[in-house]
C-alpha cells in the first residue's frame, strides 16, 4: 500500500500526471490556490495562484498525496525518506518500475532476493526514492 504526502517545488501538478500515469491510477482532486474562496486569497502570498494546495491520486495500491511548498520556500527529497512499493502482482510490479525507471534512475534493478521474490529501487524523475517489493 502506498499512502504518502509529498511536497513539490510548483510541479505538483505535473506529478499527480506523472505518478498516475506510470502507476496506473487517476487523479481523482487537485486543488489549486486559486480555486479558494474569495475571502481565504487575501491572505495568499503572490504567486501562489496557480500552485496546489493539496492532490490526491488513487493507483490500486494507494493513495499518493501532495502539494505545492508556498513561493520562498522550497523542499528538496532525500535517502532518508523512501516510497515503498508493495505488490503480489509482480506483472504489476514489473510494469511500474519500468515506467518509473524511464525517465528515473535505477539505484538496484528489480530481482530475486533473500528477502522478497522480486525487488528494486529507484529515484523517480523528481528526486523521490521508490522501493518496489513483491510478496
Amino acid at each position: 500500500m502506498i499512502e504518502v504526502y509529498l511536497s513539490f517545488n510548483g510541479n505538483a501538478a505535473e506529478a499527480a500526471e506523472y505518478y498516475a500515469k506510470q502507476l496506473d491510477g487517476q487523479v481523482s482532486y487537485i486543488l489549486r490556490f486559486n480555486d479558494l474562496p474569495e475571502v481565504d486569497k487575501a491572505d495568499m502570498p503572490a504567486g501562489a495562484e496557480n500552485l496546489v494546495m493539496y492532490a490526491n491520486v488513487k493507483t490500486r495500491v494507494g493513495d499518493i498525496m501532495m502539494s505545492d511548498m508556498m513561493p520562498g520556500t522550497s523542499v528538496t527529497p532525500n535517502e532518508g525518506v523512501w516510497i515503498n512499493f508493495s505488490s503480489k502482482d509482480q506483472e504489476r510490479l514489473r510494469e511500474a518500475f519500468d515506467a518509473m525507471a524511464g525517465d528515473g534512475e535505477v539505484i538496484m534493478p528489480l530481482e530475486k532476493t533473500f528477502f522478497s521474490p522480486l525487488y528494486g529501487q529507484l529515484k523517480d524523475k523528481f528526486g523521490f526514492y521508490w522501493m518496489f517489493m513483491s510478496y
